[in-house]
């Protein structure tokens, strides 16, 4: 439905407005008509909209542009073997023995056993955290769009088209200069992990395998073995096609660091002219949510980068940066408040009064996140806003002591039925027996018979990493019978995890739990 939204609009426009009081015009297109001064007069159709005085500020929905959905009911993987040299050294051959038992096989029965239940979860860890649109989605029998969140890999915009490659995994020479580069026109993007390595390792020639790629439209997951010189490369490259365009770094600080104890060289790559993004990775080597990710960029850029970017450039990481990248297939759409953009939408309450607004976003935590709509709709916040913003069908749900609403059902869409206890339950199922949750699925696969591309066939998820797609071709007794799926990974940051980060022992990770008193 149309409605208004009144409190300190934080636009992330081209001209960082600030309207202090602003007005937020939510149309019932799911796009935004107007964003104006509280004093200002209506648009038009707005005359009898609902008015919400948030008391709060107002930003784009935050954005995670690095993400395997997959993977993020588990939790932290505290490996053996670390700090690692590249990627390589822990999904490869010489990955570490409880690789397979602690990420893969958990991940993979729950993909298949628990589908639905599986993305739900993770959408709402996202919600939570005020992400509207989250990447990474896995490899599945069908595409889902996103029933909470924006799926980047699968949104169809503007004109119900994909238009965003993705991979995780290295491409072929052959396949990345004969069949994506030519593919990346202006009007598609490619999001591809490259170079994932401690500086100087062998990893470095994915950048150079990635040569006919280097145009807009690339979107380049991590990059930590990039030199200057790399980047100045690559921004040229960029240039020389549109000289307005600019390349997209997506930069995970704290996966970097916990894997390889090293990060990207986001300064160098700023100073080239590339766009820096953040994306919270995985849960089993990132934070919970692309908010928590944005206050390990706040750290790392105060302890290490000697205070390189601003607050409003880091804020712009997860909101301005990342609908920029976005818009060479998405066109304007997300990260910025203005006419016609999305109506993806973050309150977060005022909680450091004497401190600006971006400051505000920084140390925000999931205590501060008090409404998050996207496309319009209202699908996580307190009773008083969530009832304001005419969300039905809503459940409770506590987060850091606190209770909250969520909208989870889909009662428009069949394959979207689990409310948010129904998600609990299907998962904890499969972790009461999961290898009689893994024969279940195998045998409702065997079952169906068809193919897999078919949109009737049962939904089955399967990972983007190593073995993570093998099991569909596995006999069922190719899960060890002796497997743990571990509990599922809390929605916020807790006692637990920053225990588990403690132990790591990764000084640059060390000022995190700072952020959360």
């Amino acid at each position: 439905m149309a409605l208004i939204l009144n409190g300190t609009v934080v636009t992330c426009d081209t001209d960082h407005r600030i309207l202090d009081p602003g007005a937020v015009y939510v149309g019932d297109d799911g796009r935004l008509a107007a964003v104006r001064p509280a004093g200002q007069a209506a648009p038009a159709g707005f005359s009898d909209a609902p008015r919400i005085d948030t008391g709060a500020l107002i930003f784009p929905g935050l954005i995670d542009l690095h993400n395997h959905i997959a993977y993020n009911t588990l939790p932290l993987w505290e490996a053996v073997g670390v700090p690692y040299l590249h990627h390589d050294r822990w999904v490869g051959e010489r990955r570490p023995p409880d690789y397979s038992t602690s990420v893969t096989w958990p991940a993979k029965v729950l993909g298949q056993a628990a589908p639905e239940a599986l993305i739900k979860y993770v959408e709402v860890k996202a919600l939570i955290g005020g992400t509207t649109s989250l990447q990474g989605a896995p490899h599945s029998t069908r595409a889902v769009d996103g029933w909470l969140v924006r799926i980047v890999d699968n949104e169809k915009l503007p004109a119900g088209t994909d238009m965003v490659m993705t991979a995780a995994l290295q491409l072929d020479e052959e396949v990345l200069r004969e069949e994506r580069a030519p593919r990346l026109d202006g009007t598609r993007l490619l999001i591809y992990h490259v170079a994932e390595g401690r500086s100087g390792s062998i990893v470095h020639r994915e950048f150079e395998e990635l040569e006919p790629c280097l145009k807009p439209g690339l979107i380049g997951v991590h990059a930590t073995a990039l030199t200057p010189a790399d980047f100045a490369k690559w921004q040229d490259a960029v240039s020389a096609i549109s000289p307005e365009e600019k390349g997209t770094v997506v930069w995970s600080p704290f996966s970097n660091y916990w894997l390889y104890h090293d990060t990207t060289r986001v300064t160098d790559a700023d100073g080239q002219g590339l766009r820096i993004a953040l994306g919270s990775d995985w849960a089993p080597s990132g934070t919970k949510h692309v908010l928590g990710e944005l206050k390990v960029a706040d750290s790392v850029n105060r302890h290490e980068f000697g205070g390189h970017f601003d607050d409003r450039d880091l804020c712009d990481m997860v909101t301005a940066n990342p609908g920029d990248a976005l818009a060479t297939a998405w066109g304007p759409h997300v990260g910025r408040l203005q006419r016609g953009s999305a109506a993806d939408l973050l309150v977060v309450e005022r909680h450091e009064p004497a401190r600006d607004a971006y400051r505000n976003l920084i140390d925000a935590t999931e205590r501060h996140v008090r409404l998050v709509m996207v496309r319009g709709r209202p699908f996580y916040g307190t009773s008083a806003l969530m009832a304001a913003a005419g969300a039905t069908d809503t459940d409770t749900i506590t987060v850091a002591g606190l209770k909250r609403r969520v909208s989870v059902r889909q009662p428009g869409r069949t394959d979207a039925q689990l409310d948010w206890p129904g998600v609990k339950h299907a998962l904890e199922v499969v972790r009461d027996d999961p290898v009689a949750a893994w024969r279940a699925s195998q045998d409702a696969l065997a079952a169906w018979g068809g193919p897999l591309d078919d949109p009737d066939a049962p939904l089955t998820l399967f990972g983007d990493m190593p073995d993570g797609d093998t099991g569909l071709f596995a006999a069922a007794g190719e899960v060890p019978p002796d497997l743990v799926v571990p509990r599922l990974d809390p929605l916020t940051h807790d006692a637990a995890y920053f225990a588990a980060v403690a132990r790591g022992g990764v000084p640059q990770l060390r000022h995190l739990a700072d952020y959360y008193p």
